[in-house]
């Protein structure tokens, strides 16, 4: 398991199940850092030529505010077939519906889910 610590956050990346896993902990107090966060998961995704994406946002503090800019950061918009089911919570899924709308423009799918179960079985069912 490797981490990134940095400007108040944590990303913790594992590889399982052929998954790359991003669990971010921590806050994600201004617009700078959220994009941050953004590019670490772009980078690490990168880095481990993986195109299915697990992100866990449910310890991450001030998110609410910020998801456009952790989630469509300037780097994905080269990107295209990849996969990204987001955890967060039930409360939170109604602000991913313009998210979804606009990762499918610039290419990729970005789904939320509340359930890691149900997540990783989107991920693997890749047609």
């Amino acid at each position: 398991m490797r981490y990134l610590a940095a400007m108040g956050y944590r990303i913790d990346f594992a590889v399982r199940e052929n998954l790359l896993r991003a669990v971010v902990s921590g806050k994600a107090p201004t617009k700078a850092a959220a994009g941050s966060i953004g590019s670490d998961i772009a980078e690490g995704a990168k880095r481990e030529a993986r195109r299915e994406l697990l992100v866990d946002l449910r310890r991450l503090g001030n998110r609410i505010g910020s998801l456009k800019s952790i989630l469509l950061p300037r780097g994905w918009r080269r990107v295209t077939d990849y996969r990204m089911a987001v955890l967060d919570t039930r409360e939170n899924n109604p602000y991913y519906v313009f998210l979804e709308m606009a990762a499918k423009k610039r290419g990729y799918e970005l789904r939320c889910f509340d359930n890691a179960d149900d997540a990783q079985r989107w991920l693997q069912a890749r047609s």
